[in-house]
């Protein structure tokens, strides 16, 4: 690998694997699957009547696509992502829930990516790591091996920050506890939703429900309401603090006859502009194939990095 070439590399599998950490994310919902059921503001927001009463309606509503939701094992989707400044993202694929849950993706490489990287990657994640096909701009520093591998475990020892190890513990229980009406749950504890409407969304008849949740409100939930080590959240709770987060606008369509979600919108205001994300649902139920790739294809990540740093040191 040539002095020349290891920037460049890394560079793109940086950027590739931001850009892919965040579609991930964004499919997963980044919450525990059920915690507005436990969640004490959830349930003192039934009310008895009166004034709230259409608030009721709107949440009994929502709480009942959750349920079927956990009726379910798997779901395809569509990920398109907007980030500040007008630049986004987009992925499609399936993800299986539970405790051998995963989810295989194919993105289209975020705006902005290196030379040299793939127009589209396969992303691959299994409760222990996440894997990406850089196809030939992989193959051509690792002797034809084209998959990365990315350790959740290991991931924490690569940067004295500690972002890496809190992207990968939020991967890891996204795909391995969580289903996509995890910020669902958020939404009703916020004690801010309603009906906006009845439409049709890709053919299909929805209802339309919006509300907007505080994120300092959500925080105090607790890590373990949320799925997350106290650790993670902390650094989450910063990120929002970096960013000038403090709420984000929930919205979702119901199939008006299956009562199951058919897409799902979240957009946050920070000090650089909006960030938001849509996610589409179809065919639930569908296979996913989570088997990981052949060793004989894949090259670790920080086993890259290290060869790349110790060239670096000899050159």
């Amino acid at each position: 690998m040539s002095g020349r070439t290891r920037p460049r590399l890394r560079r793109g599998l940086g950027t590739a694997i931001g850009g892919a950490a965040l579609l991930l994310v964004t499919a997963a919902c980044g919450n525990e699957s059920g915690s507005g059921d436990r969640s004490p503001v959830a349930e003192g927001s039934s009310g008895d009547g009166g004034g709230t009463k259409a608030y009721a309606g709107a949440a009994a509503a929502v709480f009942a696509a959750v349920d079927k939701v956990h009726g379910t094992e798997s779901v395809a989707i569509t990920v398109q992502q907007t980030l500040a400044g007008g630049k986004g993202s987009s992925a499609q694929g399936a993800i299986r829930f539970g405790d051998a849950g995963g989810l295989r993706m194919t993105m289209a490489t975020p705006q902005g990516t290196v030379k040299g990287m793939p127009a589209k990657i396969e992303t691959l994640v299994t409760p222990a790591a996440m894997y990406m096909n850089m196809g030939s701009a992989l193959a051509a520093e690792t002797g034809g091996k084209t998959w990365l591998k990315m350790d959740f475990t290991a991931m924490g020892s690569l940067d004295k920050t500690g972002a890496l190890a809190a992207v990968g513990e939020l991967l890891n229980k996204s795909f391995g506890q969580q289903d996509p009406t995890s910020q669902l749950s958020l939404l009703k504890g916020s004690g801010d939703i309603a009906e906006v409407g009845k439409e049709d969304v890709e053919g299909r008849p929805t209802v339309h429900y919006k509300g907007t949740v505080d994120l300092a409100k959500a925080g105090q939930l607790g890590a373990e309401a949320l799925g997350l080590s106290p650790k993670t959240l902390e650094s989450l709770r910063s990120a929002n603090e970096a960013i000038g987060a403090t709420s984000s606008t929930i919205e979702v369509w119901i199939d008006a006859k299956t009562d199951l979600p058919v897409r799902q919108s979240v957009r946050t205001p920070t000090k650089v502009g909006e960030v938001g994300s849509t996610v589409d649902y179809r065919d639930w139920g569908t296979k996913v194939d989570v088997t990981p790739p052949p060793a004989s294809a894949t090259v670790d990540f920080q086993e890259l990095i290290a060869k790349e740093r110790g060239g670096a040191k000899a050159a």
